[in-house]
Formats: structure tokens, sequence, C-alpha cells
């Protein structure tokens, strides 16, 4: 099982899960979708890979406290 949290001050923090990444990652997209349409898919991916520039968004300002990168459960 692999997980992803997102935090946002828009919303409170949720959790995702999926048995592999690509579940994971779809889980994930029909939050984007929503929540974040400015997130491209590409983007989303390297988010669950722990991109650089992802990890610094996760732990510091609006997104503090996200998942630096996907992780298994």
């Amino acid at each position: 099982m692999r997980g992803f949290h997102c935090v946002d001050p828009s919303h409170d923090r949720i959790e995702f899960t999926g048995a592999d990444d690509e579940e994971l990652f779809q889980s994930i997209k029909a939050h984007t979708a929503e929540a974040h349409p400015q997130l491209t898919d590409s983007q989303v991916r390297e988010m669950m890979a722990g991109a650089a520039w992802w990890k610094e968004m996760a732990t510091s300002g609006n997104n503090a406290g996200s998942s630096p990168s996907a992780y298994d459960k």
C-alpha cells in the first residue's frame, strides 16, 4: 500500500492511499483536479517521487506538513 497526504490552507489534511503508485496517482489526481487544477499530471508524479522543488514546498509555507514524497503504508 502506498500513501501520500496533502496539506493546504484551503482544506484540512487529506490522506491518499493506493495499492501501487498508479492507483495512488489516480487518487491524488482526482483531488488535484478539483482542489489544485493548476497542477499537471507531471507535477503530481514529481511530487510523488519527491522532487527537490516539492520537498521545499512540503516543508515550508502554505504546504508545510504535506508528504515530501509518496511512502509505503
